[in-house]
């Protein structure tokens, strides 16, 4: 066994449940899923830390279920290396640019 030191620990990570996108929302609220497409939030939250510098220090990562469900949302859970784990649930879409701003805040 061999410890490492991710780029990651400087900062912390930002967990997606990957069961909201592809089991419950489908199954549970077919309407939300027809909106949300083929949008993943966590490929769009990894791309926009890309595009602003800021992939390697957070890094987001898919999850299973974290048994913290709420009807047509996604289970998110931000990390951080220093201090308390957050935990919400947001509306991918429309909450995108709200949970991208927390991230920065509490790990950026």
């Amino acid at each position: 066994m061999q410890e490492v030191k991710p780029k990651w620990l400087r900062s912390g990570l930002v967990l997606v449940c990957e069961r909201c996108f592809k089991e419950r929302i489908p199954e549970e609220d077919p309407d939300v899923a027809e909106r949300i497409g083929d949008f993943h939030l966590r490929n769009w939250l990894k791309e926009r830390l890309k595009a602003e510098g800021r992939w390697g220090p957070i890094r987001a990562i898919s999850t299973s279920c974290m048994d913290v469900c709420a009807r047509g949302r996604v289970t998110v859970c931000i990390e951080p290396q220093n201090g308390e784990p957050i935990v919400i649930v947001v509306d991918p879409l429309e909450e995108r640019e709200t949970l991208y701003e927390r991230v920065v805040k509490e790990l950026g």
